[in-house]
């Protein structure tokens, strides 16, 4: 090959390669980064050696679920208009409840001081996993989020809640009833810097409720 060309021909491909990857450090850059908001960190991100002691209401018997690691990532959704979010994983111990861990994730959309866009699972050592709170929605909306969750409603708002002897202030009340092969219907309460503090779960009657007697927690943010 004529060296005149061949020199022409890498500079082509060293200039084609350049932009390739401009381009796509470009539209990297320009992806947004949903993170998640200090009004929802409050209530659902807490750091290793946190944990909470929870009662069976029936039977009064009781266990202690413990955080024993903290993974925090950025993650990639593909969307219509594509976004990274930032997502914590609070890994768990317990006995009885079989907790894996409690998992937190921004929504799609920054948030205003006050204002929340996140949401907390909890998931279990079956692989299964419950949504439990996801304030973004307006109060006494129910929203259909598929058949696998269900319909999801945030009840109230309740100022002041007593429990066990304890005070809690600024406590979510949502409900979300499944209807997949069976009826179930979970109500959580949620509050402000000490996260789920009671369940109710109604499978076909059967009710269990869980309720939180102490909790010793470690802000994550």
């Amino acid at each position: 090959m004529n060296t005149t060309i061949y020199k022409s021909f890498i500079a082509t491909i060293i200039g084609l390669t350049a932009i390739i990857l401009t381009s796509c450090f470009n539209n990297s850059s320009s992806i947004p980064y949903y993170t998640i908001s200090d009004e929802f960190a409050e209530y659902c991100w807490f750091n290793t050696g946190s944990y909470w002691i929870y009662q069976n209401d029936s039977t009064m018997a009781s266990d202690s679920i413990v955080i024993e690691d903290v993974n925090e990532t950025k993650r990639f959704n593909p969307e219509a208009v594509d976004y990274n979010y930032q997502a914590v994983e609070m890994f768990t111990k317990s006995n009885d409840f079989k907790v894996l861990k409690h998992e937190i994730t921004a929504g799609n959309f920054e948030v205003e001081p006050g204002e929340m866009n996140s949401l907390l699972r909890i998931y279990y050592d079956d692989g299964s996993y419950q949504l439990v709170f996801s304030p973004e929605y307006a109060i006494g909306q129910t929203i259909n989020l598929g058949d696998e969750i269900g319909n999801y409603t945030n009840v109230e708002i309740i100022d002041e809640f007593q429990l066990n002897g304890n005070t809690y202030n600024q406590v979510y009340h949502t409900n979300i009833v499944v209807s997949v092969n069976t009826d179930i219907v979970y109500d959580f309460w949620i509050a402000k810097n000490y996260s789920l503090i009671k369940s109710v779960v109604n499978n076909n009657g059967q009710v269990t409720s869980q309720s939180l007697v102490s909790a010793n927690l470690i802000p994550g943010k």
